[in-house]
């Protein structure tokens, strides 16, 4: 299986299949699971500023990944990533591209990635079993995605009520939003919208 073009960032990256496998992706006795964030590589990212396709500090310029109910909770949960990164995963990341209409319906870590049951009582899975998000949404459509582009003074972290850092704020004025996937659905919004801001003028 070939992916798309991998940019020279992340030429020192692990491949599986063709495709980089991202920094924060957990993994299974050497296998990547696709989709599925490692809690302390994510921790470790949101901490050190790092990418979370390559892993290396993030610079003057990077992106954060929001879906709309992102925008109502004030956070992007996933780390940064540089604009080159951004690209790749956009190509190569099936919920990005469009590829998959759907989530998972079983949750990212609810089972071995080679499909059977992990009965390894030294592995990590208990400690990345499916989050109530990814319960919520096993099964259902997938979001739109939106690119924020954030310079490196609007770098700032939301944290739960234990201090652990839990996404990057999202500030009121990104240097510039991207659209990654749209949906028909919104599509249609978004046309409705410029055809009654058409009308405002």
């Amino acid at each position: 299986m070939s992916g798309p073009a991998i940019p020279a960032a992340c030429a020192h990256r692990p491949t599986h299949g063709g495709l980089v496998v991202p920094y924060v992706s957990f993994e299974h006795n050497g296998l990547p699971v696709f989709g599925g964030l490692a809690p302390a590589k994510r921790t470790r990212a949101f901490e050190n500023r790092l990418c979370q396709i390559c892993e290396r500090p993030l610079g003057r310029w990077f992106y954060v990944l929001v879906r709309p109910q992102d925008v109502g909770i004030g956070y992007a949960p996933e780390p940064g990533l540089h604009p080159p990164c951004l690209v790749y995963s956009e190509k190569a990341c099936p919920m990005l591209n469009g590829a998959k209409a759907t989530y998972r319906s079983d949750g990212v870590i609810s089972r071995h990635p080679a499909g059977r049951p992990c009965d390894d009582p030294a592995c990590s899975c208990p400690a990345t079993a499916p989050t109530a998000e990814s319960l919520v949404r096993a099964g259902r459509k997938a979001d739109d995605w939106d690119a924020w582009m954030l310079s490196a003074d609007q770098y700032e972290l939301h944290r739960d009520a234990r201090g652990a850092a839990v996404g990057v704020q999202l500030p009121s004025d990104p240097k510039r939003i991207r659209r990654v996937r749209v949906s028909p659905e919104r599509k249609r919004g978004l046309a409705l919208v410029a055809a009654l801001l058409d009308l405002c003028v």
